[in-house]
């Protein structure tokens, strides 16, 4: 069976190869093919592991990039029998398609792109695989790092060889789904992720805010320590579902007493991506109330709550009052589980920001901007 999964967003809208010398193949216990996938995952991007709950890492890499193929086939499987497998962390895959913003040239180009025009669609390729089936996401991903990465100009549909070795449940489907743009505002979130963890290169690890730049296999000792140093700090950024905090009523430090009060964007009624801005005189903790999500990108800044929703809900327990609402759309808002006249919260309405208009790099100039790359990890420089 098929692990339970949340559909978002609404639907919108064999590669050539070359080879990488001296990229190997790890031999370890657990094939990254194998690995479990949280039956009750709330994430959007891949993510590998025991239990949603876990605390979670995240790897930002590049279908193209040889450095984050080394990584995946010798570095990634040591990682997954010592930490995934025993439920200790959990594992997310997020790519890097763009250049940073403001930035004129890419590795000696005029363009934006992070290695090829590519980029994009390979990103929402894999995105279309993990919603529409992941149970076999993790068989994708392995294969599309064995052997010869992808090269040249490569469309969904030149990918759709590999959905279907790997038994990829419906790869038209993914195919137009990717190609009607579906996917392209996550595809920008791991862009703008990125940027604010100040990631130029890939692969790079994260957890807890802290990153590793082009872990290589030599480094395995060091990446170790690093998670270490780590991980209590990664377990804090995932409130659990029957955490104290929230459902006692009480938060530490409220500028405006004590009372605890829950606020939730229900998407059910959005029209794709919805995203929502909160700002309240007291605090915010996540909450799983109401069956509700909790996302790496949701984000608590203070007295400031920010994230997105589709067909799912966030909720959110805060203290004091609301003091400022923002909406890209009208969606349906609970303020402790009763719908709320979006009017009477004074909620700002603005439309979506515009997508990224960016000049991509053309396929053929991969070969240089991959020579150009730091030692151990492809450059966003």
């Amino acid at each position: 069976m098929k692990p339970s999964r949340r559909k978002f967003l609404a639907v919108t809208g064999s590669a050539a190869v070359t080879s990488v010398a001296g990229v190997g193949s790890a031999s370890a216990a657990t094939p990254i093919s194998n690995v479990p996938v949280p039956d009750n995952t709330s994430q959007m991007y891949p993510v590998m592991g025991t239990d949603a709950e876990n605390p979670t890492a995240t790897v930002y890499g590049n279908f193209k990039c040889p450095f984050t193929q080394d990584f995946v086939n010798n570095v990634l499987p040591d990682l997954v029998d010592k930490y995934v497998m025993k439920g200790k962390l959990n594992i997310c895959f997020r790519t890097i398609s763009f250049e940073p913003y403001g930035r004129g040239k890419t590795h000696g180009t005029q363009s934006n792109a992070f290695i090829s025009d590519s980029d994009p669609k390979i990103s929402a390729t894999h995105l279309g695989v993990w919603e529409e089936d992941p149970e076999s996401y993790w068989k994708y991903f392995e294969s599309m790092f064995a052997g010869s990465l992808v090269s040249g100009t490569v469309t969904p549909e030149k990918l759709k060889p590999v959905m279907d070795k790997t038994g990829v449940d419906n790869p038209e489907e993914i195919v137009a789904r990717v190609n009607k743009g579906k996917y392209d505002s996550l595809v920008k979130d791991s862009h703008e992720s990125a940027l604010d963890l100040k990631i130029e290169h890939t692969p790079t690890f994260e957890i807890a805010d802290s990153t590793f730049v082009g872990p290589k296999p030599e480094d395995l000792s060091d990446l170790v320590s690093f998670i270490k140093a780590n991980l209590s700090k990664a377990d804090t950024l995932l409130p659990k579902e029957d955490s104290n905090d929230v459902s006692s009523g009480e938060s530490s430090g409220s500028a405006s007493g004590n009372a605890t009060n829950t606020i939730t964007f229900d998407g059910s009624s959005a029209k794709g991506w919805a995203k929502y801005e909160i700002t309240v005189s007291g605090e915010f903790k996540q909450d799983r109330s109401m069956d509700s999500s909790i996302e790496d990108s949701d984000v608590i800044d203070g007295s400031t709550a920010s994230g997105g929703v589709g067909p799912w809900k966030d909720t959110f327990a805060y203290t004091g009052e609301i003091t400022d609402l923002t909406l890209t759309q009208p969606i349906d808002v609970l303020r402790n589980d009763e719908p709320v006249d979006l009017e009477k919260l004074g909620a700002n309405i603005k439309s979506e920001t515009e997508k990224l208009n960016v000049k991509s790099a053309t396929d053929s100039e991969e070969t240089t901007q991959v020579k150009n790359a730091i030692s151990g990890a492809c450059s966003r420089q």
